[in-house]
Formats: structure tokens, C-alpha cells, sequence
């Protein structure tokens, strides 16, 4: 936790190869979000990551393991952001991955990006989205599980028409349930 159990701080962390993530705007759009302060660090290389058997997808469970046992100082949360595609063996791809009180998670802007889908550029969208994963991914390691509000950042999203229909807020169930590091800034602002 961070000065007086105010909670932690996070550290986005741009890992792997491929394009330039947009790390500082990120970390802003993720400050206007959290009360837990927030930083960036970038690029990465945390070298030969695990593939998925029989796919060109970075094993997401294997990569998350890489970034837990990435140093850094005690009540600071680790976010990784990565332009690879990254799947585990049971689904055909993930957005991103936590562990409920763990100390990182990991967020793939691969599947958020238009340009995946044959659209074209709109990042503004991107980063949205990723901003909206991380957040997803940060309830988990606040303790937070799957909601089945079909509006709640919690919802569990298969699809990247499931992540935008969800929206970018979490639930009040699920909101009542935050640290106070979290809560309170989870409606977007305008941007």
C-alpha cells in the first residue's frame, strides 16, 4: 500500500516487441480514473515469452507470471500493457489477466485496437478500451469477481462488442465493493 494505507500506486509498464503503446496517455487517462497515482515505464523486453501449443499467442498466465516477479517496491501495482496477442489453453483469447489480490496484471491492446478487425485507426476507442481493461483487470486484484450486470466494467466480455457494450463504469454492487483507491473514480470524466 501506498503512505498511510492510502492504497497502492501503478506502474504501467509498455512489454514485448511491436508497435509504440501510447504508455504516458495511458497513465493520464488511468490518473483521471483512479485515486491511486499513477506512472509509466517503457518499453520493455522481458525476452522469449511462452507460447499457447499450436498458436501464435503469448501464453497469458505465463506472461502475467513474468511481470509479478518483475521488481519493484512494496504497495505498487504492476501493469502490463502489450500489443502481442495472448490467449490461455481453454479460450481462444483473453484481454487481459489478474489474480484476485495479486500484486499485477496483464492487458493486451491487441483485440481493443480496430485495426484487428480490418477498421480503421481510431485511437481514441483503443485507448478507451484499454483504459476500461485495465480497470476490469484492477477489480480482480482488488478481490472484485465476474458481475452479471450487463453494465458493469465487471461483466465478463468474450468479444470486443461485449467490452463496449458493458460501458466504462462499474456497477453499484460492484462500486460499493472497491478500495477506496478505486472508488469514487470509476465514471469516466470527459475527455
Amino acid at each position: 500500500m501506498g503512505p498511510e494505507g492510502a492504497g497502492p500506486s501503478l506502474l504501467l509498464l509498455a512489454l514485448g516487441p511491436g508497435p509504440p503503446l501510447p504508455i504516458p496517455d495511458l497513465a493520464a487517462r488511468m490518473s483521471r480514473r483512479v485515486a491511486a497515482p499513477c506512472s509509466a515505464e517503457g518499453p520493455l523486453d522481458l525476452g522469449d515469452l511462452r507460447r499457447v501449443p499450436g498458436r501464435d499467442q503469448v501464453d497469458a498466465d505465463r506472461f502475467l507470471e513474468r511481470i509479478e516477479e518483475w521488481p519493484a517496491a512494496p504497495g505498487v501495482v504492476l501493469v502490463g500493457l502489450t500489443a502481442l496477442d495472448i490467449a490461455i489453453p481453454i479460450f481462444t483469447f483473453v484481454f487481459g489477466r489478474a489474480r484476485a489480490g495479486g500484486r499485477a496484471l496483464l492487458v493486451s491492446v491487441a483485440r481493443l485496437d480496430p485495426r484487428f478487425y480490418g477498421l480503421p485507426e481510431d485511437p481514441g476507442l483503443a485507448e478507451r478500451r484499454t483504459v476500461d481493461e485495465v480497470l476490469h483487470e484492477l477489480g480482480h486484484v482488488a478481490g472484485l469477481r465476474h458481475c452479471d450486470d450487463a453494465f458493469c466494467l465487471m461483466r465478463f466480455a468474450g468479444s470486443v462488442e461485449q467490452v463496449d457494450a458493458r460501458g466504462s463504469s462499474f456497477c453499484p454492487r460492484c462500486e460499493a465493493r472497491l478500495p477506496r483507491w478505486m472508488a469514487g473514480h470509476s465514471v469516466p470524466c470527459s475527455e
